[in-house]
C-alpha cells in the first residue's frame, strides 16, 4: 500500500466471466478501502474490431497486443492513475499478465512483450482466476499466485 492508501491489484486470466466476477468479488470485499474496477476495452478501441467489415481481415496476434497496450495505455491515463492519486484500491482485470501470456502462447518473443509492457506499473498483488472452476464443479474463486512487494 502506497503512503496515500492507494493500492493496484491484477486480476489475470482467460475466462472473461470468471476474471469480472472475481474483480466484482474483490472489489466487494474492499469497500471500505473505496475499490474501483478497470476493465480491458475501456478505451474502445476493440469496438472498432466488431464493426469492421470482412475484408479488414483478422488482426494477428501482435496486432492485438498493440491494440490491448494502447487500451491498457488509456485505462492507466483516465482511469486507473488517477483513481490511486485518490488514495483508492484499483483491480486491473485483466493487466499485463494475461497478454504476456496470449502473446507467448501466440510465439511471440518474451522480450517483444516485456518491452511492450514496460509502461505498466507493477501491481501490488497478483491474482490468477482458475479458467473455468464452473466446469470442475467448483465455486468460483481468485487464487492468489505472486504477492508482489508494495
Amino acid at each position: 500500500m502506497s503512503a496515500n492508501g492507494s493500492r493496484l491489484i491484477s486480476i489475470d486470466g482467460v475466462n472473461a466471466n470468471a476474471v469480472t466476477n472475481a474483480a466484482r468479488s474483490l472489489a466487494d470485499d474492499h469497500r471500505r478501502h473505496r475499490a474501483g474496477i478497470s476493465h480491458w476495452g475501456a478505451s474502445g478501441i476493440f469496438d472498432e474490431l466488431t464493426v469492421a467489415d470482412a475484408e479488414a481481415g483478422t488482426p494477428s496476434p501482435r496486432t492485438l497486443l498493440l491494440l490491448y497496450a494502447a487500451d491498457l495505455a488509456f485505462r492507466l491515463r483516465w482511469e486507473i492513475r488517477p483513481a490511486l492519486d485518490e488514495g483508492r484500491l484499483v483491480i486491473a482485470a485483466p493487466y499485463v499478465s494475461t497478454a504476456a501470456a496470449f502473446g507467448q502462447a501466440a510465439g511471440l518473443d518474451p522480450s517483444w512483450l516485456a518491452h511492450l509492457f514496460h509502461f505498466a506499473p507493477p501491481a501490488a498483488e497478483h491474482h490468477l482466476v482458475d479458467p473455468a472452476p464452473e466446469t470442475r464443479g467448483r465455486s468460483r474463486r481468485v487464487r492468489r499466485v505472486l504477492l508482489a512487494a508494495s
